[in-house]
Parts: C-alpha cells; sequence; structure tokens
C-alpha cells in the first residue's frame, strides 16, 4: 500500500470503513448513511427540528438523493417528514422512536471503529492527521 498514491490510499481507506458500516448496519435494515441521518436527528433532538436542508449540508448531498434516502427512511417508519408552518417550503424531519432500541449501540459501533483507527496514534498523532486531512480537504474544495 505504501507504494499507491495519497488519493488512491484515501479511497481504499473510505470503501472499507463504508463497507465495515454497512454490514453494521444491515441488521437495522439500514444503510450507513441513513444510520448518519439518524445520528445527526438524535445529536439535535430536543433542539429545533432539523430541515431536509440541514440533512442535505451536514451530508453534503444533492437534494434529490436525500430526498431519497429520506424518503426510504420514512417508509422504514424511523422518521417523520412534515411541513414548517412558517415556511411552507422547509421540510422538517424528526425522529419517530423506532431508532431508540438500537442507536445507543450504532454510536458505541461508530466510536469503536474510530477508536480502532487511530490505534497506536498519539495524541498529538491524531490532532496533526486531522488538520493535515482538514488541509486536503480545503485544498480539494478550493478549486472546486
Amino acid at each position: 500500500m505504501e507504494s499507491q498514491s495519497i488519493g488512491s490510499m484515501i479511497k481504499i481507506l473510505s470503501e472499507t470503513i463504508n463497507q465495515r458500516a454497512n454490514r453494521d448496519c444491515k441488521g437495522f435494515n439500514l444503510t450507513m448513511q441513513q444510520m448518519k441521518i439518524l445520528h445527526f436527528l438524535k445529536t439535535r433532538e430536543g433542539a429545533q427540528p432539523a430541515t431536509q436542508k440541514d440533512i442535505q449540508d451536514f451530508m453534503r448531498i444533492s437534494h434529490p438523493t436525500v430526498v431519497n434516502i429520506l424518503r426510504l427512511m420514512k417508509e422504514k417508519g424511523f422518521i417523520e417528514i412534515s411541513t414548517s408552518e412558517k415556511d411552507k417550503r422547509m421540510k422538517l424531519v424528526r425522529l419517530t422512536g423506532r431508532e431508540a432500541p438500537f442507536v445507543q449501540e450504532v454510536i458505541r459501533g461508530r466510536e469503536q471503529m474510530e477508536a480502532q483507527l487511530v490505534e497506536g496514534l498519539s495524541a498529538q498523532e491524531q490532532e496533526t492527521l486531522r488538520r493535515c486531512l482538514r488541509k486536503m480537504y480545503d485544498n480539494i474544495t478550493a478549486r472546486c
């Protein structure tokens, strides 16, 4: 793997993480993207309801993609989608509670994967890695 480009190594790591996460989510009849949205909504519980646009921005996905993912999540009974009383163009997304039995297990799994990713790296190395990844992201998005 050392002879591969950095971009290739990042892609391989990303695909491996996605495969593992999708495998772990399969038991809950969810994809990794759906699970990320559930986690996002869970962190906002009790606050102002999330909008479809909030989820789109958080996930960095297109409007049609977020609409499709939310439609599937609604069909599975995990979310409710309603129209804002203040602005009829805004769609509000709320959890139904169906996720409650397993959401903590999913969060623990995500934390375990994160710990496994940085195993053997000091706190300083982890911070350097985060800084480098952020810089790489900024570099690539600045040219778009």
